[in-house]
């Protein structure tokens, strides 16, 4: 019998999100999520009628939409109004400056694919948890462009407390 790997029990975690959903509304889910971190970094506050307007659908059915996104795990305000999605506008250890905004990712992972959802280039300032130093990152939508120091690692911890290690980082 194989052994499940980590990395394999994150991603059924993740998809469990989407079991019992059709094609459809899976998709949906997805084209919202990506909708709402786009709308983060233009608006900073995303209500339920700029997501609506976002997404083409009705007021309703953004509400509702909202609802299971913050299921899975979306940052709002005390007014209902969406402020994270990977992106947020609230203060974390990975800043991220696109198009003269000054923004936040919720993880050091998360601001390497959020600039090909942006399609804009990020400059990201990461903590490092460790020494506690400054990690600088250029990152376009394809690429890391840049990186100081050009050692430095990526950690990501999968549920069960195991990790993955990528590095040191190399501009592609």
């Amino acid at each position: 019998m194989r052994r499940v790997s980590a990395l394999e029990r994150a991603e059924r975690a993740w998809a469990s999100n989407f079991a019992g959903l059709s094609p459809v509304e899976i998709d949906e889910r997805v084209r919202g999520f990506a909708t709402m971190v786009r709308a983060i970094a233009e608006y900073g506050v995303v209500s339920a009628e700029r997501f609506a307007e976002s997404m083409g659908l009705g007021v309703s059915r953004a509400e509702e939409l909202f609802a299971e996104l913050g299921r899975m795990g979306m940052q709002s305000d005390d007014a209902g109004n969406i402020v994270g999605a990977a992106l947020t506008t609230r203060e974390t250890p990975h800043r991220v400056r696109v198009a003269e905004k000054e923004l936040y990712a919720w993880c050091a992972l998360d601001t390497l694919f959020i600039p090909g959802l942006l399609g804009e280039t990020a400059d990201v300032e990461s903590l490092c948890p460790i020494s506690g130093e400054a990690i600088r990152l250029r990152v376009t939508p394809g690429s890391v462009e840049s990186c100081d120091p050009s050692d430095a690692w990526l950690s990501v911890f999968l549920p069960g407390g195991s990790s993955r290690q990528t590095g040191p980082a190399s501009p592609t």
